[in-house]
């Protein structure tokens, strides 16, 4: 992932960029603005988000000054409502050597990888809940399981709200509507 003597070229933070619905995991919809604000920045050459959502690798182009780089950061940050603590230490240390693995890492529009996972845990939820009160034959439960799924990642990728209670209203609009037509779902 980095070239190992460019290790003074990344900072690291600690940012709030969780997934809400599946703990210790990081939020898609919430990071791949953030992601593509930071790829934007000149003086940034990449941005990775790390698997649990709560760091931020970036790696600067040559020759920008540290004092410059964490002051930035925290400007992008503030002005998406997020606070950040650069690392330092013992922390820098052991994260920088995670980073440097590149496993778990996502850089912008590898966070729908995420976003994915989140949908496919969401439609697995919400098919339990109907299962546990409707009994249905293991195909119509798959179908169930795929329409969800795939409703929950349209909103979570193709039409990301960042507020939680829109997306949350929106997707169950949609699963709703998905569930509204009985011809699919009722045992016969």
């Amino acid at each position: 992932m980095m070239n190992p003597f460019a290790t003074a070229s990344v900072s690291l933070y600690e940012v709030p960029l969780g997934c809400e619905a599946v703990p210790g995991m990081g939020c898609g919809v919430l990071a791949k603005p953030i992601l593509a604000i930071l790829a934007r920045e000149p003086a940034v050459a990449e941005a990775w988000l790390n698997r649990n959502g709560t760091m931020v690798a970036v790696l600067w182009n040559e020759g920008i000054a540290p004092e410059f780089r964490s002051e930035r950061i925290r400007s992008i940050l503030a002005e998406q409502g997020l606070a950040a603590r650069e690392l330092a230490g013992a922390a820098r240390k052991s994260t920088l050597r995670d980073f440097s693995s590149g496993a778990g890492w996502y850089r912008g529009d590898a966070v729908d990888r995420l976003s994915e996972e989140e949908a496919a845990i969401i439609a697995t939820r919400l098919v339990h809940r109907v299962t546990a009160k409707v009994p249905l034959s293991d195909d119509k439960i798959e179908t169930l399981l795929k329409a969800f799924g795939e409703v929950c990642r349209h909103q979570l990728i193709n039409r990301p709200v960042t507020s939680t209670p829109l997306r949350r209203q929106r997707t169950r609009e949609r699963n709703l509507e998905s569930w509204a037509q009985p011809s699919r779902w009722c045992c016969t």
